[in-house]
């Protein structure tokens, strides 16, 4: 089933739980964006509204640019010191599908569990979720507008580009469809562009290796599961690059203390690790309670920092999640615009420190 390219840019998402915190979320963006290094211009996508959410599935006209795309690049290329991203959420996972199919006070019971089942002999795996048949036609939609609707080139106006990818399931299930055959200078595994960590177990990740044999009958992490993420996703490299703090005269201390594994990050300061990859070969992240948005944020930052240490390339694709793109938005002083499954959403920023 082909997802449409919605032309309706002034389209608006119905009143929420999330739409009714928006007020508060929006200061705290506005805060971070007072002393956050990283910069957005105004007037360029319609997405700087987070009001302007799609009501389902789809792309804004022209993917929410305001102007034209020449210029959009005109600007880029003037400003220095930028780099234009574009935040792919990834398709409809299980846990989207049984979150809507259940509604919030069933799937409240269940979102912390490995699996759900149905009582019809339907197991459905919650535990680091995969894409529904829908999220892989919608993934499927996404490549052929980039790719033989030649999107691809309009977007990056020839730019070298270059691939960001959570290391969840849905995520990398995502970029292997929507980004195939498409040429990037790397397309990298990175922890820290996660889904809001804790508590859900769709939001836990699997070991980047195997369990050993011993092992698979027992509990493995936060869930069971037979394959690691190097077995699952082979065309993926995941190195363990996890941040160092350095002693006075160079000399290793020790690993960053804190749930991101950097918990002395500083957005403005220098990068403790050695490139993307993951924090470690099992999750180092997920806990049993939920992340708060000021961290959330603070882990964009971190990204945006390493980004800028890690990547010479001028233009990025993020394939992440609604909460990440949200805590980025709000990390560069943008409104915490949701976006619906495989909708690519673009942010032009600038590191101003």
């Amino acid at each position: 089933m082909a997802v449409l390219l919605l032309s309706a840019a002034n389209a608006a998402r119905p009143m929420s739980r999330e739409a009714m915190e928006f007020t508060e979320t929006l200061q705290l963006g506005k805060r971070h964006g007072d002393r956050s290094p990283f910069r957005t211009p105004a007037g360029l996508f319609i997405q700087e509204r987070a009001s302007k959410q799609l009501p389902g599935p789809g792309q804004h006209f022209s993917f929410g640019a305001l102007v034209g795309w020449d210029r959009i690049h005109q600007l880029l290329d003037n400003l220095p010191n930028s780099k234009l991203i574009f935040v792919i959420r990834h398709g409809q996972a299980v846990s989207n599908y049984l979150s809507d199919a259940l509604g919030p006070d069933e799937w409240f019971k269940w979102e912390s569990k490995c699996a759900y089942n149905d009582n019809n002999g339907t197991e459905w795996g919650i535990f680091d979720a995969d894409l529904t048949a829908l999220g892989s036609d919608e993934a499927h939609a996404l490549n052929r507008m980039l790719k033989d609707g030649a999107w691809f080139n309009t977007l990056t106006a020839g730019k070298q580009a270059r691939a960001i990818v959570s290391p969840l399931s849905r995520c990398l299930e995502t970029a292997s469809i929507a980004l195939k055959d498409i040429t990037f200078t790397a397309t990298q595994v990175e922890e820290n562009v996660r889904e809001t960590l804790g508590e859900d177990t769709c939001d836990a990740r699997r070991s980047a290796s195997d369990p050993s044999g011993d092992k698979k009958d027992r509990l493995e992490g936060v869930c069971k599961f037979e394959l690691g993420l190097e077995s699952k996703f082979p065309d993926f490299d995941f190195p363990i690059t996890p941040p160092i703090m350095r002693g006075a005269e160079g000399g290793q201390e020790g690993v960053e203390g804190g749930r991101l594994g950097s918990g002395s990050c500083d957005p403005e300061g220098p990068t403790t690790r050695e490139g993307f990859g993951l924090l470690a070969d099992r999750d180092p992240l997920w806990t049993d309670d939920r992340e708060t948005q000021d961290h959330q944020v603070n882990r964009a930052l971190c990204f945006l920092r390493d980004l800028w240490a890690f990547a010479p390339e001028r233009v990025v694709f993020v394939v992440s999640h609604s909460g990440f793109a949200r805590s980025l938005l709000l990390a560069v002083g943008r409104e915490p615009y949701r976006p619906q499954n495989t909708e690519l959403v673009p942010v032009l920023v600038q590191r101003v420190v």
